[in-house]
């Protein structure tokens, strides 16, 4: 299912377009995820660890453009990518009514108004699309900005597995959390 485009001003009076991502983006992509994985606290996945090559950047990113129920978006300013989300389906024939959201961006874009932009258009596109039921998505519990926009997005919490993550010695829970777009 296709996703028009759409320029969206956030609180920052910034003018960003969100759109689909293309294969020819993979080496701007990959460049971002590698800048948003270094800066943030609430990725599960060190810089170290994030090993993709272009190759196989484009192809997770064709991988969104073959199956019907995934979306890949990206955040663009001035020819830059700033941020991506992702709502990957599941390929289990009695589970491919269910997707996992995932988000990233640039720390100077973050409460700028940008994650509920990308938010708000994935699960009105997940609304409309015929085979996805059911979004889920996992946080961090000290994630107070992450927990804030879901809620406000109208997810609701599963369960916490206590002790999920573990970074430097520290242990982090983990909150599931869900929402129904049927």
């Amino acid at each position: 299912m296709k996703f028009n485009p759409i320029k969206v001003k956030l609180k920052n009076s910034k003018e960003v377009t969100i759109r689909s991502a293309e294969i020819s983006d993979g080496n701007k992509l990959l460049n971002t995820i590698k800048e948003y994985i270094g800066n943030s606290d609430f990725i599960p996945k060190l810089t170290e660890e994030f090993k993709l090559t272009l190759n196989q950047e484009e192809d997770w990113i064709n991988s969104f453009i073959q199956k019907d129920n995934s979306l890949l978006l990206v955040a663009e300013f001035e020819d830059n990518i700033i941020g991506n989300i992702d709502i990957t389906g599941n390929s289990r024939i009695t589970m491919q009514h269910t997707a996992v959201i995932g988000m990233g961006m640039l720390i100077e874009w973050r409460n700028s108004g940008l994650g509920t932009e990308l938010m708000k258009y994935s699960i009105e596109w997940a609304k409309e699309n015929p085979i996805l039921e059911l979004l889920l998505l996992q946080v961090y519990t000290e994630n107070e900005l992450g927990l804030n926009l879901y809620r406000k997005m109208e997810f609701i919490e599963n369960g916490v597995i206590k002790n999920y993550f573990k970074q430097n010695g520290r242990y982090y829970d983990n909150l599931t959390m869900s929402l129904s777009v049927k």
